[in-house]
């Protein structure tokens, strides 16, 4: 295990001086040199969302000055095309910005592999099925994986992990994110991912502070409220965060969620000076990067422009504005924003020092500096290792659970080897796991559909004497009605039902009497411990 100590390279840089052409090494500037603006620009994280180097890259790094830029969805498609993404947004900022190396963050939740649709990293179970094995050293080596295939992505800051603790089955928005329903396994889990980014050279974020799991409201679509006495957030909600923060990590991500028990107001936590301030930093001393959650969601700007909510988040106690420019213009204003706060003194100026030293102090201890910092060619001989994939592999079968009780299931071998016909219901995204039990010989015939929701139609076109295996997939909690109909489907049947659910086992409550394999995410690994789960099952009555 090899801890980074703070202005050490990781292993993933070699220290480069990279000159002016006169020889001369370029040193990091230190806040007290930085003028205004350059302070300010370190603060800002800009989403960031093409595939390649646009003008509006330009303009964050050249012009504001960005400490960071976020790679959503559509600027994520390869390794090899990330890599020459991020190695020309890094050269702009050295050359033409801060010269100071960016920030560069990303969701990778699940694996740096969880958002490249072409694949070529690995992409591990969702939070949700590592809390159902509940393994800490392979929660761990995920943590490490991750770390190492995103940095040679050019990735070093990852916005997870997750440690809300989703006990509201109408959680509309964590879902599979989380890692369960349980303070302790949350608490465990998520300190181990975190081990396994930090000490391999990648930022960690614990999110969504001060906890987004029992609430009812999508916080991208308007601002739930968390209606709970402090002894109950004290004991439950900010106990994976107090853990977190004992495990060293160094980001909390702030939810934009109102807590009338912390702050009377009901601001969003995000710009709640009570929240970010008094509770985060000074009650609970945590000492590392506070970043807000995305400014443009309607939890912030359902009562305030982006602008607006920049300085309330900068005057709560933020370090990093997490903004997402909307329309033309919306990038300038934000930043002027923060500017004329701090120069009409609605916003204190030491204190926007005190942010970007926590800014510098945390790329010197990742190698972010223009001392320390390498752009090197892209070499993917470490990503999707035969090693990294067994990982994902293990934490599969141990997050795997039966669901149903042992009738149904000898119900389901009993009709199996007396030869009845198995069809295949199944999503399209679930590939994987089609293609295995076909390639096994488990299914006779296999019928694609392109969501859950149109499982009711093709279950008509079923016939009776066919016994059938359902695949289906959702990150959140499915429509009840749909399940209904599958569980009021299999009581008619003659012949066995099986769903194979890679979703939230919330479900499970509307399916009981169809036996069931839940799998809590859709992940490839995931698939590929479905298919050797049912084939051994089929097997055993010689069927196969």
């Amino acid at each position: 295990m090899r801890l980074l100590q703070p202005g050490c390279c990781s292993l993933y840089w070699t220290r480069a001086y990279l000159t002016d052409g006169g020889g001369k090494n370029e040193m990091m500037k230190k806040p007290k040199h930085m003028t205004l603006e350059e302070k300010v620009g370190q603060l800002f994280t800009f989403y960031y969302k093409d595939a390649a180097y646009s003008e509006a890259a330009e303009q964050f790094i050249s012009e504001f000055k960005a400490g960071g830029i976020f790679l959503d969805m559509e600027s994520l498609d390869t390794p090899e095309q990330v890599h020459g993404l991020t190695g020309r947004m890094q050269r702009a900022s050295l050359e033409r910005g801060s010269g100071i190396p960016l920030f560069i963050a990303a969701d990778f939740v699940a694996g740096a592999g969880c958002k490249l649709p072409r694949g070529g990293a690995v992409y591990f179970p969702k939070n949700m099925a590592i809390g159902a094995a509940d393994d800490e050293s392979l929660a761990y080596e995920s943590g490490r994986v991750t770390a190492a295939e995103s940095l040679a992505m050019g990735v070093n800051f990852n916005y997870s992990p997750v440690v809300d603790i989703n006990n509201n089955p109408d959680n509309p928005v964590i879902g599979t994110h989380s890692f369960g329903d349980s303070l302790d396994v949350v608490s465990r889990m998520g300190a181990a991912v975190i081990r396994g980014y930090q000490e391999h050279g990648m930022i960690a974020t614990a999110k969504h502070f001060p906890g987004h799991g029992d609430t009812n409201v999508d916080s991208h679509l308007d601002l739930p409220v968390l209606s709970f006495d402090r002894q109950r957030l004290e004991r439950f909600e900010l106990a994976p965060f107090r853990k977190a923060i004992e495990a060293g990590v160094d980001a909390v991500m702030v939810g934009h969620i109102a807590v009338p028990a912390l702050d009377e107001e009901l601001l969003p936590a995000s710009l709640s000076r009570p929240m970010v301030t008094g509770l985060l930093r000074e009650q609970m001393g945590f000492e590392g990067l506070i970043v807000t959650d995305g400014m443009s969601m309607k939890g912030v700007t359902s009562k305030f422009t982006q602008a607006r909510a920049c300085v309330m988040a900068l005057h709560a106690g933020a370090d990093i504005l997490l903004v997402d420019p909307l329309e033309p213009g919306e990038a300038q204003a934000m930043v002027n924003a923060v500017l004329e706060a701090v120069r009409s003194g609605e916003l204190d100026e030491a204190q926007i020092t005190r942010s970007v030293e926590r800014v510098i102090l945390a790329k010197e201890k990742y190698g972010l500096t223009p001392e320390q910092y390498d752009l090197r060619a892209f070499d993917g001989s470490g990503l999707e290792l035969a090693a990294s994939k067994r990982i994902s592999l293990e934490l599969a079968r141990k997050a795997l659970r039966p669901h149903g009780d042992a009738a149904l299931w000898d119900a389901v071998r009993k009709g199996a080897a007396e030869g009845a016909r198995l069809r295949l219901i199944c999503e399209d995204v679930l590939a994987v796991f089609a293609k295995g039990l076909v390639s096994n010989g488990a299914v006779s015939e296999r019928m694609a559909i392109a969501s859950y929701e149109q499982l009711p139609d093709a279950l008509l076109q079923v016939p009776k004497q066919e016994a059938l295996i359902v695949g289906i997939t959702c990150n959140k909690r499915m429509r009840q009605d749909v399940l209904e109909q599958l569980n009021h489907f299999a009581l008619e049947r003659d012949q066995p039902v099986v769903l194979v659910h890679f979703g939230s086992p919330f479900d499970a409550v509307s399916f009981p009497n169809v036996p069931a394999l839940l799998l809590h995410d859709r992940a490839p690994a995931l698939q590929e411990a479905a298919v050797e789960y049912l084939v051994r099952q089929l097997q055993s009555e010689g069927s196969l």
